[in-house]
């Protein structure tokens, strides 16, 4: 390909018409009445007659223990970020019990992946039972986000994404319902951004932009070239190649998701490091409301698009909740796609299963 040649850049998708993403908070889970926490287990007495206020939830204080010491390190993306998890989070959540019960379920969900197979169920049921009563506790207690609980509506936002990718994974023997729970997670993700953007100069001040990782400082990625080399080769085949053949909303939904993945995968490969969640969040983000309701229809061409981003994903494996999701993604995106577009995906087959591929040839005849 002539690599002097450049492209023009891709408007923003034309979203007139689409629903509309914005969210409140309202939005992020189901109503329900709130529950007690549950109690997994007898509370600790020993035999001794105690008041109410002194029984001891051994339980939670064992999941608390291991997100403390365990779980907060595995999410931080540097040595300096860790203090964040562990301790930051920790203390703003006693004044916030819905974070305080979405850190249980993390920590719950972590220890469902470390434990015995005899012990697994039991923690993956805890974590499941706490994340809905964060849901339903979040939605009582938050009707708006102000600069009381702005900081703890950003941390429980940010339990989210490892639950739902490892929900996703629990049902992939059933693709329909996983690639479900992966869209629902994209979109959630996405919802949480516009909550949160009026105090983004508010956290950069704060003890929280310590969680910040390097691969996502300083980057404006709405002004961001294209780079003029990129290992999508292919991708950027199949952008030029939609560029002659779909309506306008569907070439600029495609051609942008196109070109936030090359941006994203440039980012990438200029650090020493892996990629940070925070960088495959960027892509969420910002991706357009068509593309994602393309998605939604299984139109091969997005599904394509998400393969690729799958890549960075499996780059990405040292998060222990991205274990296997880029498998994932990819084989519903082959069992999605008709035969005759099949050939897009041998790149991501490549980078995720090590296997050969030979280069598609861009074909005129392909279907939305």
């Amino acid at each position: 390909m002539d690599k002097s040649k450049t492209r023009k850049p891709h408007k923003k998708s034309r979203n007139a018409g689409t629903p509309s993403l914005t969210p409140s908070s309202a939005e992020i889970g189901t109503v329900c009445l709130q529950q007690p926490l549950p109690p997994f287990g007898p509370p600790l007495t020993n035999g001794v007659s105690l008041r109410p206020d002194l029984v001891l939830n051994i339980p939670q204080l064992r999941l608390l223990h291991h997100y403390m010491t365990i779980t907060a390190k595995s999410l931080a993306s540097h040595t300096d970020a860790e203090d964040v998890y562990a301790n930051t989070l920790v203390q703003i959540s006693f004044d916030h019990p819905y974070l305080l019960q979405a850190t249980l379920a993390l920590s719950a969900l972590h220890m469902s992946r470390l434990v015995d197979p005899a012990e697994r169920r039991m923690y993956a049921e805890q974590a499941e039972k706490y994340r809905e009563e964060a849901f339903t506790t979040f939605q009582t207690m938050v009707r708006d986000i102000d600069l009381s609980n702005y900081k703890a509506v950003l941390l429980f936002a940010g339990t989210l994404f490892p639950h739902a990718f490892v929900t996703s994974t629990a049902v992939s023997n059933d693709p329909e319902h996983a690639f479900d729970s992966i869209l629902s997670n994209l979109i959630l993700t996405r919802r949480i951004r516009p909550m949160l953007s009026k105090y983004y100069h508010e956290m950069r001040g704060s003890e929280l932009e310590r969680m910040i990782p390097e691969d996502v400082k300083h980057i404006d990625w709405q002004t961001e070239e294209q780079p003029i080399d990129t290992e999508l080769i292919q991708l950027r085949k199949f952008s030029e190649v939609v560029h002659h053949v779909y309506p306008p909303d569907i070439v600029d939904a495609y051609g942008y998701a196109c070109h936030l993945l090359e941006l994203v995968f440039q980012v990438a490969a200029q650090s020493q490091n892996p990629p940070s969640d925070a960088l495959m969040k960027i892509w969420i983000h910002l991706v357009s409301d068509r593309y994602l309701e393309l998605l939604s229809e299984r139109q091969p061409g997005s599904l394509i698009i998400f393969a690729h981003y799958a890549v960075l994903m499996h780059r990405a494996e040292h998060y222990w909740y991205l274990e296997g999701v880029a498998e994932h993604i990819l084989s519903i995106a082959d069992g999605m796609v008709p035969s005759e577009w099949k050939s897009w995906l041998n790149w991501p087959k490549e980078q995720i299963r090590g296997t050969s591929s030979i280069p598609p040839t861009p074909s005129s005849g392909h279907k939305t």
